[in-house]
């Protein structure tokens, strides 16, 4: 099992100090997960990156259904993937194609959906199976395009709390399962997403038994396609509970900008300290655990630390120990 660090292509690279392979190295990391964009990324991130993130657009939808908001192409692409179904191909497919040059492992792509105008609300107008359905027939449009029909690399479906892939149960996994017409793909499972689809999670305990309770009912065929795990918590329970519900008004963009927040309420991307969460992965037995942390008051390098000492070191493995907060983590 390889351990990867969550990065962006928009984040500082002088985190990663002056040799960034031999800090990655020395932390645990077998590599990075990077998340990419439009644009061919720099030949610095070639070496270090053993999977991508594609990009995402929170209501790709709009544009499929040929209903899209009024933005320029650039703000389009980013929050549609376009601004009809013919630009959203075409996005997608430049996405995956600047995202190759790095040959990965993988390539990680949100299977859900967001109506913009109920991004600060409770409920949808979405229900899973319809946004399942649509997104299978978008992707499918975007890997006919390539040779052989299939995609450069695996595409990994991931699960949100949004209409969608929720993985709840297996329900969401054979529709989509059922329309996928090209072989290279499997599932990309994000615990803290799941947990922000549960009641009563406002603890980093009540997300794992949660959790344990649903992959211990997964059929074998689904825990066969899941090839990498975001691994982080989040118990939004409280704040998903009490927030005021708002709507979209004349100005598109500001609702945009304030549902920033909201969201990173909900969706916390906290590292576990518990070491019961290791029966997650214990169940799945992923080949890949990408620690997703983007972002805390400690910082992504201290998150990953404390995270990744849970999990035992291989044999063989030279990784040193590192000073986390003037206290020493050793890796067992």
């Amino acid at each position: 099992m390889q351990h990867l660090l969550s990065f962006t292509v928009y984040d500082d690279r002088s985190l990663l100090g002056s040799d960034p392979g031999k800090m990655l190295s020395s932390v645990g990391a077998d590599g990075l997960e990077l998340l990419t964009s439009y644009d061919p990324p720099d030949s610095w991130y070639r070496p270090l990156t053993r999977a991508v993130h594609l990009p995402y657009a929170a209501d790709w939808l709009a544009a499929w259904d040929g209903r899209p908001y009024d933005m320029d192409p650039d703000l389009s692409r980013f929050y549609m993937f376009g601004r009809d179904r013919g630009e959203v191909v075409r996005n997608i497919t430049e996405a995956i194609r600047c995202a190759a040059v790095l040959e990965p492992a993988y390539g990680v792509f949100h299977a859900g959906n967001s109506d913009i105008r109920e991004l600060i609300s409770r409920s949808s107008s979405l229900d899973d199976g319809r946004v399942i359905e649509s997104y299978a027939e978008m992707v499918n449009s975007v890997v006919s395009g390539f040779p052989g029909g299939e995609p450069p690399f695996t595409i990994l479906f991931e699960n949100l709390w949004w209409p969608g892939l929720r993985l709840l149960d297996a329900r969401g996994f054979r529709r989509l399962e059922s329309r996928i017409e090209f072989d290279d793909w499997g599932i990309c499972l994000d615990t803290g997403h799941m947990m922000n689809c549960l009641p009563g999670i406002c603890s980093e305990r009540d997300g794992i038994e949660a959790l344990i309770g649903i992959f211990r009912d997964y059929p074998p065929d689904l825990i066969d396609r899941v090839l990498t795990v975001h691994f982080h918590w989040s118990a939004s329970y409280t704040y998903r509970s009490t927030f005021e519900e708002k709507a979209l008004g004349d100005d598109t963009m500001a609702f945009i900008t304030e549902a920033f927040g909201h969201i990173s309420n909900i969706d916390q991307h906290m590292p576990f300290d518990d070491p019961r969460c290791l029966e997650l992965i214990d169940i799945l037995k992923p080949e890949y655990v990408t620690h997703e942390m983007p972002g805390s008051k400690d910082g992504v390098l201290e998150d990953f630390l404390t995270q990744r000492s849970l999990f035992p070191r291989v044999p063989g493995d030279q990784s040193t120990s590192c000073v986390n907060r003037n206290r020493e983590i050793r890796f067992l």
